[in-house]
């Protein structure tokens, strides 16, 4: 009977000394579980038969499988995405799962940029429409906060906006690649061009307001590089000479097809 109590005595013991000094070592291991060294020596006095009493107090709480405290990240763990935490309360929605921007029209639409690039674009119908200016974006009521970066492979698989519209007015404009406005003088043009009217992208009379009015053409296709001048009333030749004079730019002068050209009603040329 002695020599069991002296036992029972021993073994927890000996057990502590040689438990508790190397449990350091192997809670460095990252396959080692993390536990309480207290709770080592349990389950090996729970071995031999010896257990560690089924009382529960106030220090024996920190008996048992150790649990982590829950902390709040600003960020997710298990996703790239940034989140945000207000005060203490849970984690909020990502950004992207904010309202979304939404046109002139009421439509839902995207606002993208390239990095390290100046220009900002919203997506909208299959197609990208850059601003013309930071000024102009910020009129419509967006911020950057709402623009989500892509990289160049990615904006190229949208084809230009090239069809437009004022908010509250059914006018039909082509703006060209150099930033020109023209006006559609028939819809049937857009077939040509292979253009829909429900493609229109809505924009605002400040924003129209901004770009010049495209007033010089030459025909793309087949290339005719005679420069003329149209407007409401119809199309003008232009002489190579009044060309000149006029002080016309290479970068005023926009390509058409020879079916939008022909809607033109022909008016007498401007020879010098």
């Amino acid at each position: 009977m002695i020599k069991t109590l002296k036992l029972a005595l021993v073994i927890p013991t000996v057990l502590a000394l040689v438990v508790m000094p190397i449990y350091p070592t192997f809670a460095s291991q990252d396959y080692y579980p993390v536990q309480n060294p207290q709770t080592l020596v349990c389950q090996s006095l729970n071995a031999v038969g010896l257990g560690c009493g089924s009382k529960t107090t106030a220090t024996s709480n920190s008996i048992g499988t150790y649990q982590p405290k829950p902390v709040l990240l600003n960020f997710d763990v298990f996703s790239n995405t940034p989140v945000s935490v207000v005060g203490n309360s849970n984690l909020t929605s990502t950004v992207s799962n904010a309202i979304a921007p939404k046109d002139l029209s009421g439509q839902k639409i995207n606002l993208v940029s390239v990095p390290n690039s100046q220009e900002i674009y919203e997506l909208v119908n299959g197609q990208k429409h850059a601003f013309p200016s930071l000024a102009i974006f910020y009129d419509y009521g967006y911020t950057l906060d709402m623009v989500q970066p892509v990289t160049q492979f990615q904006l190229d698989k949208y084809p230009r906006a090239d069809i437009i519209k004022i908010k509250g007015n059914s006018a039909l404009y082509y703006l060209t690649e150099g930033g020109l406005i023209r006006p559609i003088v028939n819809n049937k043009i857009l077939d040509y061009y292979g253009d829909r009217t429900q493609d229109a992208v809505v924009i605002s009379r400040k924003e129209f307001n901004f770009y010049p009015t495209n007033q010089y053409v030459y025909q793309e296709s087949p290339l005719n590089r005679d420069v003329f001048q149209i407007s409401g009333s119809g199309k003008r030749y232009l002489t190579p000479m009044a060309v000149a004079r006029l002080g016309i730019r290479a970068d005023q002068v926009a390509p058409v097809s020879k079916s939008e050209l022909d809607f033109y009603k022909t008016l007498a040329p401007l020879v010098d």
